[in-house]
């Protein structure tokens, strides 16, 4: 991973924030992260990107993403 598939995630449970990293991006759909060697799939709602791991909730602000990936598409 490199520092542009960098991401800020937040846990809504406790309000830390972590970095992750980005595997697969959908515009204004998915966004799929790695988040210590965990893969989450993340839905879109509203502006954000929301996923859970281990029964806790992480979202991902959609205007934090790195420029390239807000307009990437395949």
């Amino acid at each position: 991973m490199d520092d542009q598939d960098a991401i800020e995630v937040t846990c809504t449970d406790n309000g830390k924030k972590v970095t992750g990293y980005i595997l697969n991006y959908r515009a204004k759909d998915q966004l799929e992260i790695s988040l210590n060697t965990v893969k989450i799939r993340m839905q879109y709602k509203s502006g954000i990107f929301v996923g859970s791991m281990a029964g806790m909730e992480f979202v991902v602000q959609e205007n934090t993403l790195p420029r390239k990936f807000q307009e990437y598409k395949r």
